[in-house]
């Protein structure tokens, strides 16, 4: 990487966090409530919050407040087991730091923004329209770049819908043992959900979210306080949902989805943690053990990590790695890097085996990705596009690389064939203003460079 890189500069690069919206009228009430809009820099979270915010904040949490991205949030995801019931999986006792070989020409490539124009990669990073919190680059097992310009390095962050991917590879480890059938139905495994919609869908398609029911998640259900989608978010943190005022049980939401009219499953990818939920009740009762115990001795047991891996749990008691998970950043990089070349250096075990990665590439649905609302995303937020969802990662590549992003701009991004990983926490709002990453792209150059492709 003798001479500087350009990221972002072809047509239609430009991309917000999840399609930045405008602040629609029903959101207006909940944006007027303190906190709930970005008036701190990220910056502000490497000292202390000061007790009356911290007072403030916790009286006004709830799922959309944690939701929203404003002054309160940044605090939330920093700090989201004080909020809700934790479990933890334990690392191995083993600790297992990354060496350091730090590239300057990775931290000089040059990002092109829609709002701020061209950057070095690092001022793109620290710059504070983009609020990222803490992003890292892993090469052939090492750190080839790192800055926390919004946490310390042994504080732990949500993971949002990067978590996803934790319940995608157990689901892909009990397929390969034989435990789960993906092609038989899911109330198979999840009794609760039998005798309603839920009965005609495989496994297969609860896993790459092609149930065919009406549970897509999308800025529109997301930020709709009136949404079934918010109904669910509000049942699984315990609260009452914020259009109804009415608490309700997350079986009793879930029971309620409807198949969309002239719509099969299989026929269509419609993204939703829904899915992601009901995956975590099947494995809890298949392997008869609460989530954390289980990935505890299936992965982050294994793995040399600083810290637990922590987990909310909702009002049953049943845990939420679909997206209310948290760790440091870098033990989010040595998960990532249990898919390549390099998992040895962090993990006693060997967990991502060339047949789990093999179980993955062929299981997603080309045809129901195409032109879906993931495939339109990956196309912007990556510059090209992936050719299928599976096993709960929202892109995989023809290359075999696999991308995840999550709320609030949370991305996890893993090349086994080009041993890279790329890791970021950030607190970005979806309203005007915010909402522009280029860490997609940045990743993906990053590691073809790396590997000696030229641009």
């Amino acid at each position: 990487m003798a001479r500087k890189q350009r990221v972002g500069s072809g047509a239609g690069s430009g991309a917000t966090g999840g399609g930045a919206v405008g602040v629609k009228d029903f959101l207006e009430d909940f944006l007027s409530v303190p906190g709930a809009r970005a008036t701190l820099p990220v910056s502000s979270a490497l000292e202390p919050f000061k007790r009356d915010f911290v007072t403030d904040a916790r009286s006004h949490f709830n799922n959309f407040h944690f939701q929203l991205g404003g002054d309160h949030t940044l605090y939330y995801l920093l700090n989201l087991p004080e909020f809700m019931q934790t479990a933890m999986s334990m690392p191995n006792s083993e600790y297992r730091p990354i060496e350091r070989a730090h590239n300057q020409a990775v931290a000089d490539m040059l990002v092109n923004t829609e709002s701020e124009g061209p950057l070095p990669f690092t001022d793109y990073v620290i710059h504070p329209r983009f609020r990222h919190q803490g992003v890292m680059m892993v090469h052939r097992g090492k750190v080839i770049f790192e800055a926390f310009p919004g946490m310390a390095e042994t504080d732990v962050h949500f993971w949002a819908s990067a978590a996803k991917t934790t319940v995608g590879l157990l689901a892909a480890l009990l397929v390969l043992e034989g435990k789960i059938e993906p092609n038989l139905p899911i109330t198979r495994y999840v009794p609760e959900l039998g005798r309603c919609a839920w009965d005609q869908i495989s496994v297969l398609n609860v896993m790459n979210h092609t149930t065919g029911l009406q549970t897509e998640e999308g800025l529109e259900t997301i930020l709709n306080p009136n949404s079934e989608i918010v109904a669910f978010f509000s049942a699984a943190f315990g609260v009452p949902n914020p259009g109804s005022g009415e608490s309700e049980s997350v079986v009793e939401v879930l029971r309620r989805f409807a198949p969309i009219e002239g719509e099969g499953p299989g026929d269509t990818v419609r993204y939703s943690a829904v899915n992601t939920h009901v995956m975590t009740l099947m494995i809890e009762s298949v392997e008869g053990q609460p989530w954390a115990s289980v990935f505890e001795e299936r992965v982050w047991g294994h793995l040399g990590a600083r810290m637990p891996a922590m987990f909310s749990l909702d009002p049953d008691g049943v845990a939420m790695p679909f997206g209310l998970m948290s760790s440091t950043l870098e033990d989010m990089a040595r998960y990532g890097m249990l898919f390549t070349p390099s998992a040895s250096m962090v993990s006693e075990k060997a967990i991502v085996s060339d047949e789990v990665l093999q179980l993955i590439y062929k299981s997603g649905n080309r045809r129901a990705f195409d032109g879906s609302s993931k495939d339109l995303r990956g196309r912007i937020l990556f510059g090209e596009p992936a050719v299928a969802l599976s096993y709960q990662f929202d892109w995989v590549f023809e290359d075999g690389a696999l991308a995840k992003n999550g709320s609030l701009n949370q991305f996890l991004y893993l090349d086994p064939q080009r041993d890279f990983v790329g890791v970021a926490f950030s607190t970005t709002p979806y309203v005007e203003g915010y909402g522009e990453t280029k860490l997609p792209e940045v990743f993906r150059t990053a590691a073809k460079i790396l590997d000696g492709e030229t641009y």
